[in-house]
């Protein structure tokens, strides 16, 4: 079995430099920044769609520039979630599917030190269709020669992907989506600890 892990809000609590980024962003545009629910209600899908679905009326690559340039000063303010790292010490194959641009999800895993822990990290721009298309799900397939996986997400995004690709999912309550809307896709764990035993890892 290989486990896939999102990164924004399932293995990193990255909403404060999230919410910080759009602010600039938006400030920019001489925009009132949008509600921080529909921010992280919107959050693992890519950036420019993001931008779009929050401000059709504006440029989102330009959005999405000044987020971008932001957010690689407030990444200061990231921090693995409790129990992460011993999570990631336990000998199981593991790999990344995200949101993130592929240099964004690179430069993440550098910071934190997990270089070599994952068979592969993928960013939503490194293959045609992002989540919750299964594109990602497929190409992990390909790239490490197992179909076994299990997708962990916070978001219903992760598990929607992992429903197209016909795999299992399963959903973190201490994310950005509510645990009711996870519970229409796939079970929920609430705890690091009760992920492990979910895994059994």
């Amino acid at each position: 079995m290989l486990v896939v892990f999102d990164l924004d809000g399932t293995l990193i609590d990255s909403s404060r430099s999230i919410l910080e980024s759009h602010k600039a962003a938006w400030k920019s545009v001489n925009a009132k920044c949008p509600p921080k629910e529909k921010i992280l209600q919107l959050t693992g899908l890519p950036l420019i769609d993001i931008m779009q679905k929050l401000g059709p009326e504006y440029d989102p690559s330009s959005l999405a520039k000044v987020y971008s340039q932001t957010y690689m000063e407030a990444t200061r303010h990231e921090k693995l979630f409790d129990g992460i790292t011993e999570l990631l010490a336990n000998n199981f194959r593991a790999a990344v599917a995200t949101g993130k641009s592929q240099r964004g999800a690179d430069r993440v895993i550098k910071h934190f030190g997990f270089e070599g822990r994952f068979e592969i990290i993928l960013g939503g721009n490194s293959v045609p269709n992002p989540k919750p298309n299964p594109d990602l799900l497929f190409s992990i397939m390909e790239s490490t020669g197992t179909k076994d996986l299990i997708m962990v997400g916070d978001t219903t995004y992760d598990l929607e992907m992992a429903n197209a690709a016909g795999v299992r999912g399963v959903g973190v309550s201490w994310g950005h989506h509510p645990s009711e809307l996870l519970r229409e896709w796939a079970p929920v764990v609430n705890s690091v600890e009760e992920l492990k035993q979910h895994l059994r890892v």
